[in-house]
């Protein structure tokens, strides 16, 4: 079903609007009929809590490209109904299921859930999760079903470059991220790949 935009609560602090300015690029292009046809091919799951609120829990960066493109509503999909729960019964499920990232921009937390923003108006920038979306669209790490896995390697790179906010400096950074993703000091990271000899032929 469409639900507002406003009415679904994020259950993370921060995205990489680097992610956000492509798909925006990327659904400008769409047609009308187009574009909603993308919308409900990628309904955005959400859980239902006992005040009625829906939290988002996957596609954060989507449903934060359509506020910037001014769109009111989003196709959601109910992944589950925890409105029989108390408030802490209800967090406490949404931790163990690992449907929530309670650290903000800076890596820093995890936060009370309670100062998670209202709506996607308030999701902060965290530039390292952006420069983990890069890479791993440039292949330097494979994508996989683990809950917030690019907020694991944003915290990673984080630890481990200074990223200047400038383009030029972005670039840098990517660069130098890419090499990082592949060392051994990545290994423990989802998705890492091997750097793997080339074969002499």
């Amino acid at each position: 079903m469409k639900r507002n935009l406003f009415d679904l609560r994020p259950t993370q602090f921060a995205v990489g609007m680097v992610e956000v300015e492509k798909k925006i690029k990327k659904l400008q292009k769409l047609k009308e009929k187009e574009l909603q046809e993308y919308l409900e091919a990628h309904p955005v799951p959400v859980v239902l809590c006992s005040d009625g609120q829906a939290h988002i829990i996957d596609h954060h960066h989507l449903v934060r490209a359509c506020w910037e493109m001014g769109l009111d509503k989003v196709v959601t999909h109910v992944e589950a109904d925890l409105s029989h729960l108390g408030k802490k019964e209800f967090w406490d499920e949404m931790h163990k299921r690992k449907w929530t990232h309670l650290y903000d921009q800076f890596g820093k937390g995890p936060h009370e859930y309670i100062n998670l923003p209202l709506n996607v108006r308030g999701l902060a920038d965290d530039l390292y999760r952006s420069l983990a979306w890069v890479i791993r669209e440039e292949g330097a790490y494979d994508k996989t079903p683990l809950p917030f896995c690019e907020f694991h390697w944003a915290d990673f790179l984080r630890k481990n470059l200074v990223v200047d906010r400038t383009e030029e400096g972005f670039a840098k950074a990517t660069a130098a991220a890419l090499k990082l993703a592949r060392s051994e000091d990545a290994r423990h990271l989802p998705g890492y790949k091997e750097n793997k000899p080339k074969s002499d032929k």
